[in-house]
């Protein structure tokens, strides 16, 4: 199995949601950790601009729920059964 770069900060982003933020403005807080998880994924590569936290956190999101890990309920992001 590839080693995934992303795994810490899903395993994260996943924790918050657990922990009841579970829409993008609650995420997207000093208080969820995550924004400091993100710098380090908010650069591509070498020539590529650097993304802002927030979109890394959108990316990550719409990653896990394409996994079939998490889906949008309409209102906010939960845990899939």
């Amino acid at each position: 199995m590839q080693f995934d770069k992303f795994n810490e900060f899903d395993q994260a982003l996943l924790a918050q949601i657990r922990a009841g933020r579970t829409t993008m403005r609650q995420l997207d807080t000093d208080a969820s950790g995550l924004r400091n998880l993100a710098w380090p994924l908010c650069t591509r590569g070498l020539l590529s601009r650097p993304v802002p936290p927030p979109r890394v956190i959108d990316e990550r999101l719409r990653a896990l729920q394409k996994r079939g890990v998490i889906r949008f309920n309409g209102k906010a992001w939960v845990e899939a059964t």
